[in-house]
């Protein structure tokens, strides 16, 4: 009996048009279709009960025409796009949230690194519920996955760009949120799902990708849900959830090294930022970025151009793997500066990324030859262009880009344990004197300058770079410009956010910085580039660029005379009262920066009367506690207590004047300044753009209204506080090495937490993760470098002065030696002249003369040492001769 063949699947009408009336009817904006058969432009329609009939139609002679697909974009659109399907720049209204929930292999087997997708269905029921996120509304059976989704109780409008890239770092946190938790049993989960133009496949239509499946639409808790509930989940589940995936990405990139047999490259630091493209910087990747595009670095990796979208971007189509050629017609598109890729088996971040973390010219070169690691694509550049051992990817770059390279970045950095004090005569400021004269050609050029902040710091963050193409853009050092922001960051957030490691107290964000470089080369016009860059906030009572004094004077700075009531009421005539009032002196403001241009200055003054308080009160100054003194006059008292004032103090210093601070290393002053050069040899030749004004600081300097010792915390991540709880028991135990207690050192823990600090707030956050703790280290390691020059600069002076002292006081004794000894010649010679004469005159009077009578008679005394001396000159002079018996007359007369 011949068996009739299956029916073909087709799309259900009657679910498809119930389901875009349940999720778009009458909700503000337009409602997107599209399909691998219209090319994915697609169509869009209103949302009134016509435009959902249209949709319904259109979805269905899609589906008739054997598309692999029909889906419709999960939020609204503003309006109609120019060109094709429109992007997430137009979208409108939100009215549900979702996640891919793919299991088993149909359609999508996971990647050869990657962890098994969930068996079943109730396996990713298993993993949506095991977060604690509120019950889904529903689910969405795609034909292989089965999506939740949360119906939301009102559509939220989206009302501008800053709106919309919120709700978009929302809906990305809900899939790291379920992403962790897919990780946590096991499985792969897709995370790159969130964007607002993200499109759905439409429950009723039919899955023909790998061969037909129908999909569906099942009942999930039935009820909406708050929006604002979703996003306090997320916020309060995502920083566990971002922790477990940057775990699981490492574990990937592990069994991808282990299967290709490729020998890993140093760990990505987490949450790495990415490298915009930028017309005026002069980083490693800015010149990538410049200098080569994407066809230039996918081509020889084997992808395929597959032509031009329909909004004008690039098709790529991915390279052929051990799993297979692609199926799709392409799998990546970009424009001149960004890509997306839709590939899970391409080795790149499938699906939109979010802010900072795109896919641009450099980062994708990063990911395709260092499994995006951003910090070692960087340095490997480096060493390819300063003519070190570097991987191929990086010598294989055009010659242009390695040149731009070695004229703007600085050699890569040679790791040492404690750096070499240079020699004597090696005086790393002497350049700075009269001009030199040009090397000849082949010759190697002056040695590296100590303390330079590397390439590899600025390469790791976009307002880094910013800062220093602020200082380039004024031919001034990228290195001042950065502390100088960030002292004066120091100086303008709140005194009631302090940092909380969990050792001892909270800490203070004061923060000390010392410029080291010789006079007039741009200390002080290095320092105003911060003032343009981070203008204090409107209403912020903030005392800015004040120069120092007495340590009196730093504490009168937050003080002023006001008038408070005493609680007292004047009456008047006709029954009028006015409050009695007192003028009193009392704290009225919590922020200043104090700017020295000499710090010759404060060590002067440290030396002179007011040395007394103000070596004390900057030490005080430094880790925030109370300042001032109680003195019989209400007038000339002054108190700021622990805890009410933020404070930053940035001093210029010539190698000569910083000396004398260094004196004070056991009262701790230099121990708490943040150390840079002048000097920066990577300002380009080509004088790059004003950059405008910092501003993702702002929000996170504010504290919300309190009073008193109500703080708010800068946390840190569990690793970061378990490294300073250990190191800090060590030392409390007395474990720490004797060879590791450096005196200068002594406040390191404390200044990488504050830099850390202050660098996630320049970044507008007020926790403290990897990469900020790695870049603290990083300018922490600058700082002791510079410091250690200036050490050894000074001690090199010393040796000089005591040279100098030496060689004079040895000059002294021999000048005065040799006046001794021409004394005692001097006086010899008269004594042996007279003894010699004395014999003369008996020889004269006949009377034979012996050695022994001589002695005996004629050189008593003192003078017989001279005898001997005396007959000869006797005898020279003829005086006397010489006979068998003794001497005898001779034929001179001595006068």
């Amino acid at each position: 009996m011949t068996q009739a063949p299956p029916a073909e699947l087709v799309a259900d009408e009657q679910l498809v048009h119930a389901s875009l009336a349940y999720h778009f009817q009458d909700v503000p904006g337009l409602v997107s279709i599209c399909s691998d058969k219209d090319g994915w432009a697609g169509r869009r329609f209103t949302t009134d009960e016509v435009g959902i009939t249209a949709a319904t139609e259109y979805v269905l002679k899609l589906d008739s025409r054997s598309a692999k697909g029909v889906y419709a974009q999960v939020t609204t659109l503003r309006e109609r796009p120019a060109e094709g399907r429109g992007g997430k720049d137009l979208a409108h209204s939100l009215t549900f949230l979702w996640a891919d929930g793919d299991y088993g292999t149909a359609g999508h087997k996971p990647g050869l690194d990657d962890l098994p997708h969930p068996v079943d269905a109730d396996h990713v029921r298993g993993i949506v519920a095991a977060p604690g996120l509120p019950e889904p509304s529903g689910w969405w059976l795609s034909g292989g996955g089965y999506n939740p989704i949360w119906v939301l109780a009102e559509p939220y409008i989206i009302g501008s760009d800053d709106d919309r890239a919120s709700i978009e770092q929302f809906t990305m946190g809900l899939q790291a949120v379920l992403g962790a938790s897919a990780y946590s049993h096991g499985c792969s989960w897709d995370t790159q799902v969130g964007n607002l133009d993200r499109l759905m496949r439409i429950p009723g239509t039919v899955n023909r990708k790998a061969g037909a499946r129908s999909t569906g639409s099942f009942p999930g808790s039935g009820e909406p849900v708050d929006l604002a509930v979703m996003r306090e989940a997320v916020a309060r589940l995502e920083p566990d959830a971002r922790a477990l995936l940057e775990k699981s990405a490492a574990e990937k990139r592990a069994r991808h090294d282990a299967r290709t047999g490729r020998t890993p490259a140093a760990p990505s630091p987490p949450r790495r930022p990415a490298f915009p493209r930028s017309g005026g910087g002069t980083s490693v990747f800015d010149i990538l970025a410049s200098e080569i595009t994407f066809r230039d670095i996918l081509e020889p990796e084997g992808w395929t151009y597959r032509g031009t979208a329909a909004d004008g971007r690039e098709k790529w189509l991915r390279p052929a793997g051990a799993e297979g050629s692609a199926d799709s017609e392409y799998s990546l598109v970009c424009d001149d500066h960004v890509a997306v890729n839709w590939s899970e088996r391409s080795g790149l971040p499938v699906g939109q990324q979010a802010s900072g973390r795109k896919l641009t010219v450099p980062t994708l070169w990063a990911h395709l030859h260092y499994n995006g690691n951003e910090r070692e694509a960087t340095l490997d550049v480096l060493r390819a262009a300063f003519d070190q051992d570097a991987h191929v990817a990086a010598r294989s770059l055009p010659t242009a880009v390695l040149t731009r390279v070695r004229q703007h970045c600085r050699p890569p950095a040679q790791p040492r344990e404690t750096p070499p004090l240079p020699p004597v005569d090696d005086d790393i400021w002497a350049q700075f004197g009269e001009a030199p004269e040009p090397e000849p050609e082949g010759e190697p050029g002056s040695p590296p300058i100590p303390g330079l902040i590397p390439e590899e710091f600025y390469a790791a963050r976009s307002e880094l770079r910013h800062i220093r193409q602020a200082g380039h853009s004024r031919n001034r050092s990228g290195d001042v410009a950065l502390l100088s922001a960030l002292t004066r960051l120091s100086g303008m957030v709140s005194h009631r956010i302090r940092a909380d490691t969990g050792v001892a107290g909270y800490a203070s964000l004061n923060l000390f910085g010392g410029i080291i470089g010789p006079s007039g080369i741009g200390k002080s016009t290095g320092v105003e580039v911060a003032d343009r860059l981070m203008p204090a906030p409107t209403g912020l009572d903030f005392r800015d660029g004040l120069p120092l004094g007495s340590g009196e004077g730093i504490a009168e700075v937050f003080m002023d005379t006001v008038e408070e009531e005493t609680g007292e009421v004047r009456r008047g005539r006709g029954g009028t009262s006015t409050p009695v009032t007192v003028r009193v002196r009392k704290q009225v403001r919590h922020n200043a920066f104090f700017y020295v241009d000499e710090g010759a200055t404060i060590t002067r003054l440290m030396k002179e009367r007011s040395g007394s308080t103000l070596g004390e009160t900057l030490r005080s100054a430094a880790v925030g506690q109370t300042l001032g003194q109680t003195n019989a006059s209400k007038d000339t008292s002054r108190y700021i207590p622990s805890g009410s004032y933020s404070l930053g103090l940035l001093v210029g210093f010539q190698p000569e004047t910083a000396a004398p601070l260094f004196e004070e290393v056991a009262e701790g002053t230099p121990q708490r300044f943040l150390w840079v050069q002048v000097v920066d040899p990577s300002i380009p030749d080509e004088q790059p753009p004003w950059p405008g004004e910092l501003f993702e600081w702002r929000a996170a300097i504010e504290a919300e209204p309190g009073e008193g010792y109500a703080f708010e915390l800068v946390t840190f991540d569990e690793a970061i506080r378990e490294e300073l709880r250990l190191a800090d028991l060590a030392k409390v135990r007395g474990q720490t090495p004797a060879s590791e207690l450096n005196p200068l050192d002594s406040h390191a823990p404390l200044m990488r937490v504050k830099i850390a600090s202050l660098l996630a707030i320049l970044a507008g956050r007020r926790h403290v993760d990897a990469e900020d703790w790695r870049l603290a280290q990083i300018l922490w390691a600058a700082s002791c470098a510079t410091r250690d020059a200036v050490l050894a600069y000074s001690e090199g002076l010393r040796r000089l002065e005591q040279e100098k002292r030496t060689t004079a006081r040895i000059t002294e004794e021999v000048r005065v030696e040799q006046a001794k000894e021409s004394a005692q010649e001097a006086r010899a010679e008269k004594a042996i002249e007279r003894v010699a004469m004395r014999i003369a005159v008996r020889a004269r009077e006949g009377e034979p003369l012996t050695r022994r009578v001589i002695r005996d008679r004629i050189a008593a005394g003192r003078d017989k040492k001279y005898v001997g001396d005396a007959i000869s000159y006797a005898v020279l002079r003829e005086w006397v001769v010489e006979t068998d018996g003794g001497l005898a007359a001779g034929p001179v007369h001595p006068e």
